[in-house]
């Protein structure tokens, strides 16, 4: 009998989350075809509904980010979303890409660091970021230990060829400015 409850409960759990991937792709389709203002309605309905489903907020940053530009609500949906499920990596990456974007790089960094103790995200990826953090504010030298650190974690062979490139930019930059130093003086 304990065993059919359970059954039944999961069932029903699982319907309830088919429904609310339905609103979501029913959201989807309304931002494909210019409907933004029946997007947020669908959206915004799952999350009355469902105030902690980590996919709802995602669907949401990227209508706030992508259709009408309010990046402060896109970026707070975005790291509900992360909150709800911290391993939603395809969060962080949409995240980053805003901050790049936006030149929020200790916005960025603040995100990476968050995500380096998640595991199973893809550190390359975020040693990288945190590469670039680092290089926006000039500091070359950590740029460039977490360029390698990303180099190191790197499974493909077109990003290991990206992460030596930034690592020998940095080089040449973190050498540069050490010779307007000595020039300086």
């Amino acid at each position: 009998m304990e065993q059919q409850v359970a059954v039944h409960k999961l069932n029903k759990m699982n319907t309830y989350a088919e429904y609310i991937e339905n609103v979501i792709q029913l959201a989807e389709d309304a931002m494909d075809h210019g409907k933004y203002d029946e997007a947020k309605r669908l959206l915004e309905n799952g999350l009355m509904e469902e105030p902690g489903y980590a996919r709802l907020h995602a669907s949401m940053g990227d209508l706030y980010w992508y259709n009408l530009e309010n990046l402060e609500l896109a970026e707070r949906h975005y790291h509900l979303a992360i909150r709800f499920d911290p391993k939603f990596e395809s969060v962080y990456r949409e995240l980053a890409i805003m901050y790049e974007k936006h030149n929020k790089y200790q916005g960025l960094k603040a995100l990476m660091l968050k995500a380096i103790k998640v595991p199973g995200l893809n550190k390359s990826y975020i040693f990288e970021k945190l590469g670039q953090a680092e290089e926006s504010e000039g500091h070359y030298a950590s740029a460039i230990e977490y360029y390698r650190k990303a180099l190191f974690e790197s499974m493909d062979n077109e990003d290991a060829d990206e992460l030596k490139k930034h690592i020998k930019r940095n080089k040449y930059k973190r050498l540069k400015m050490r010779w307007r130093k000595v020039l300086s003086n």
